[in-house]
């Protein structure tokens, strides 16, 4: 029997049951994800439990120039780096780069930060927020500047003269001037009182405030004014002096090159150039006429010595110059006097020199360290010293052992110091962790502005520069010189000259004596000279005392100013009335003795020699024995200054030497 066949409508009714059964089962129709089955598809924002903030570089440019980057990072309660969390971004001053950033795969997101168009130095807090979590993190916005100038640091508590401040501000490139920036200028501290007009305003249109001081009667005294501008400060010191107008005295000094301006009030030290003037006013209230007197210049380019008549209590004369000198300028009326010291320096550098003292030092390390004076002098055409030239100093073979010059420029002296000459700059070397070896680390010094000057060579200073260049031995074997006297004295045939031994030691600094036939080179200075009479040499007075030798740069020749130049040895200040120029330089080289020109050590390390000077020196003379000698191409100086000494037999009991041949 053969079995029936399913009809075409049975067959179509299974499969449509089971399509059925299967869209239940994979849930056709509904869209994935849909609200439909929100059990199991729910969106979750990553949240942190804390945020930390790092800046880097820490400060940004006041100008808007420069920017830091702030790097944010997500952590989670076990200090986990969280993925995908949305910060909010803000801070209360300047710009950050966006409001809403959110951390990427390690956890971190960054964003910019700038100072925007405000130029006042200041600090911004930025702020990042993520839910309910929060940091902050301070960014502090600098480089606006100000400086604070003056016409002159000191004034009369009278009111007048006064003195102009100009407060310049600038933008944090340090070049550009800040229009319309608020100032205020104030006495912040101090004894002395003054008046400020005004006392706040804004910059004009060259970045400058002006303001003009002056004394109050009653307030001499110091007083310290600051002033305030983009959140930053400056300050300087005026001296504030009572000055009575019923004396007679210097009390105002007007330089001009080309513009005027008040240097001081009272017969402080002054400093002028070749090409400039300096007016100088006396007061002098009692006199008809006032003489002016100098020893380098001349007073409105006639004479060394004019006369002014007196009006409404004061006479003035203006003081120009040609040459370069310490001028010694006296004022007087038949029964007052007064003194005035002036600095006259070149403008035009030609030359310069550098000398380097010690020129052996040790390595540096965590508790030492090597320092070496560098001194450069400065010169024009004529051998004038150059005064206010910025000098640079430079390495020009580091050993790469961090060894440093600062500071880097320094203008050079145009007004003699008790260190300083005319003329001269002074830095530190300080060495680094490495030896140089025996060439030793080179330095440079130049004008700012020029081209390499030429080299050229002094002497009489306590290291003989080489040029514009000078070497420093790092970690060297260092030497030193010492000397002895003996304790006898003796005359020679003549009977004229005293004799007297002396030797010099070299040793290094392990106390160990140079080599054998090491060379010791000499040379004697009379470097100062006494009044005086019956075996006694005077005390300080007025035309007497002991003086430093007239040959002031001790080069032998008798420069201008230097004839008739009288300065304490002890104290170094110009005596109030000048001496009396003899066509001779005092002392000369003679009249302090002879030495060999060097000196051979034996084994000990000791050379001996003999020191001769005459009779009528002793007593009256000191001198300067120098000793250098160079040893494995290290250079050293010592020296010893010492009175020229008499037999005992020829002072006591009768003095038998003539009194001082020097005159004041």
């Amino acid at each position: 029997m053969v079995k029936p066949t399913k009809s075409i409508f049975s067959q179509l009714s299974l499969l449509l049951i089971s399509f059925a059964l299967l869209c239940f089962l994979t849930a056709c129709g509904d869209k994935a994800g849909s609200d439909t089955d929100t059990g199991t598809n729910t969106t979750i924002t990553p949240t942190a439990a804390s945020l930390n903030l790092s800046v880097s570089p820490t400060t940004v440019k006041s100008d808007n120039s420069t920017y830091t980057t702030i790097t944010i990072t997500a952590l989670n309660a076990l200090n986990a780096a969280v993925a995908s969390v949305p910060v909010i971004m803000g801070a209360d001053t300047g710009i950050v780069g966006a409001s809403n950033i959110t951390t990427g795969s390690d956890g971190t997101a960054t964003v910019t930060f700038r100072s925007g168009g405000n130029p006042i130095n200041r600090t911004a807090t930025i702020t990042a927020t993520a839910g309910s979590t929060s940091q902050q993190i301070i960014v502090p916005i600098v480089g606006s500047t100000i400086t604070l100038n003056s016409t002159g640091t000191t004034i009369l508590d009278s009111g007048s003269p006064s003195v102009e401040m100009t407060v310049t501000v600038k933008n944090a490139l340090g070049g550009a001037i800040v229009p319309n920036a608020a100032v205020t200028l104030a006495k912040t501290s101090g004894t002395g009182n003054v008046t400020i007009t005004p006392a706040s305003g804004v910059t004009d249109t060259n970045g400058e405030f002006k303001a003009t001081v002056a004394g109050v009667s009653g307030g001499a005294g110091n007083v310290t004014l600051t002033a305030t501008a983009l959140g930053t400060t400056a300050t300087i010191s005026i001296l504030v002096k009572h000055v009575d107008i019923s004396s007679f005295a210097i009390n105002q000094q007007t330089l001009c090159n080309p513009g005027c301006n008040v240097t001081a009030t009272d017969n402080s030290p002054a400093a002028m150039g070749i090409s400039d003037t300096l007016n100088i006013q006396v007061n002098a209230p009692s006199s008809i006429n006032v003489t002016f007197a100098t020893t380098i210049g001349t007073w409105d380019g006639t004479n060394t010595v004019v006369t002014r008549t007196v009006s409404s209590n004061t006479a003035n004369a203006t003081l120009q110059t040609s040459q370069a000198g310490i001028a010694n300028v006296q004022v007087y009326d038949g029964s007052n006097s007064d003194t005035l010291a002036v600095s006259m320096t070149s403008k035009t550098p030609n030359r310069i020199t550098l000398q380097a003292t010690p020129t052996v030092v040790s390595k540096g390390g965590s508790t030492s360290t090597g320092i070496s004076t560098l001194i450069a002098k400065v010169l024009d055409t004529n051998g004038y010293p150059v005064g206010n030239a910025p000098v640079s100093f430079s390495i020009v073979n580091p050993t790469g052992g961090g060894e440093t010059v600062l500071p880097v420029v320094v203008s050079t002296t145009a007004i003699k110091t008790d260190s300083l000459n005319l003329g001269e700059a002074r830095t530190l070397f300080t060495s680094g962790s490495l030896s140089s070896g025996q060439q030793g680390v080179q330095i440079r010094a130049t004008v700012v502005g020029t081209d390499p000057l030429i080299a050229t060579e002094e002497v009489g200073l306590d290291v003989k520069p080489s040029g514009n260049d000078a070497s420093v031995v790092i970690g060297g074997t260092a030497l030193s010189v010492a000397f002895s006297q003996a304790t006898t004295l003796t005359k020679d045939t003549g009977q004229t000259m005293y004799v007297l031994p002396m030797s010099v030691l070299v040793a290094d600094s392990n106390g160990n004596p140079a080599p054998a036939d090491t060379s010791v080179s000499l040379s004697l200075w009379p470097i100062a000279w006494s009044t005086g009479s019956a075996c006694n040499y005077d005390t300080d007075g007025v035309k007497k005392g002991t003086f430093f030798n007239e040959d002031i740069d001790e080069n032998g020749n008798m420069d201008t100013g230097e004839d008739g130049t009288r300065t304490y040895y002890a104290t170094g200040l110009l005596a109030d009335d000048p001496g009396n120029p003899d066509g001779h330089l005092t002392p000369g080289n003679s009249w302090g003795g002879t030495v060999p020109p060097s000196v051979k050590t034996d084994a000990t390390g000791v050379g001996n020699f003999i020191l001769t000077y005459p009779i009528s020196s002793s007593i009256w003379t000191i001198v300067r024995i120098r000793a250098t000698t160079i040893v494995q191409g290290t250079e050293t100086v010592g020296q010893v200054i010492f009175r020229l000494a008499p037999l005992a037999s020829d002072v006591s009991p009768v003095c038998a030497i003539t009194g001082s041949s020097y005159k004041f």
